[in-house]
């Protein structure tokens, strides 16, 4: 009685890894339609206990942001191998995207999914920074013949810019504290960003040039900060940087919201408080499209802030100055 006892457990431990490898294909089907869907249900049910409370969805939406925006929809999978080590089985595939591929490794223990691994990192594009930089050099050239900028507010306002830089952040890392959801994130990010970037830019420009504060804002954050992080993340830290969205998207969003901050902040010059509200909502719009990967739809909205702030403003402000 004891041999055929034997065999069966010997043919349970060689099929063991091929039952397991084939539920582990069936998880990375789900965990494709997941990230490309945001529904984090769908991997939920194969995930044991302990991994639930780790990989949350909260976790599973931070995840899933970083990977679209660095490597675009996935498009599918091909297994790598697996082996048994310590007690647990771990199968590696490598999942192919839009704009590149990276290995997922999973961990099985007593038939559970225990463990996920993910080799994703941030793709660098040297050619979106650059791109970057001419939209904002490109607004301050254009409007250099009408109204040469005044050298002094152009400097505060890229002063104001790297403040920014330094606020910015925080609210992001306090809304991965206090919300779980992307869509509720970046709107709190969104927000605040809007009320603290228009808010600045006001006071400023009260009494002041306005044009050109705003002028100055977009090339500290998209010329300076664009030259200053690129250095620091890719030859001193050793990390690439992305620039999400696309290059395309990256020089459009240079460009108009640069045009965006200088028409503003002449605006706040001509008109005072009155259109803060208006300025502050438009922002809050497109942070809040770029926050959760419309930017198709945020580039939209931008052209109608820019003209919305030219005729609100700036264009008779660039006048009122021409004439004096």
């Amino acid at each position: 009685m004891r041999k055929p006892a034997v065999v069966v457990l010997l043919i349970t431990a060689l099929l063991l890894p091929t039952v397991l490898a084939n539920v582990s294909s069936d998880f990375m089907n789900s965990f494709i339609e997941a990230v490309n869907t945001g529904n984090y249900s769908l991997i939920e049910p194969y995930m044991s206990s302990e991994l639930k409370a780790q990989f949350t969805e909260g976790y599973f939406e931070q995840i899933r942001e970083f990977t679209l925006k660095n490597y675009g929809k996935l498009i599918g999978y091909t297994y790598v191998k697996n082996e048994t080590s310590g007690g647990f089985l771990r199968v590696e595939y490598r999942v192919e995207a839009e704009k590149g591929s990276f290995p997922v490794l999973l961990a099985y223990k007593n038939g559970q999914l225990v463990g996920i691994a993910l080799g994703i990192r941030a793709r660098p594009n040297p050619t979106g920074m650059l791109l970057t930089m001419l939209g904002a050099l490109i607004v301050l050239a254009l409007f250099w013949p009408f109204k040469r900028p005044e050298v002094a507010d152009l400097i505060l306002g890229a002063g104001i810019a790297l403040v920014l830089a330094i606020i910015i952040p925080f609210y992001s890392i306090t809304s991965l504290f206090l919300l779980t959801s992307l869509q509720a994130r970046a709107f709190m990010v969104a927000f605040l960003s809007a009320l603290t970037i228009e808010g600045l830019k006001f006071y400023f420009s009260r009494n002041r040039n306005g044009l050109s504060i705003g002028l100055g804002i977009g090339i500290g954050q998209y010329v300076l900060l664009s030259v200053g992080t690129f250095v620091a993340t890719n030859f001193i830290m050793k990390l690439p940087v992305s620039f999400s969205g696309g290059a395309s998207y990256a020089f459009l969003e240079a460009l108009l919201f640069t045009t965006f901050h200088g028409l503003s902040g002449q605006s706040y010059s001509v008109k005072g408080f009155r259109v803060y509200p208006l300025f502050a909502a438009l922002e809050l719009a497109v942070l809040y499209l770029m926050g959760v990967g419309s930017y198709g739809l945020a580039i939209g909205v931008l052209v109608l802030s820019a003209g919305v702030a030219w005729t609100g403003g700036g264009s008779v402000g660039i006048s009122r100055r021409k004439a004096r």
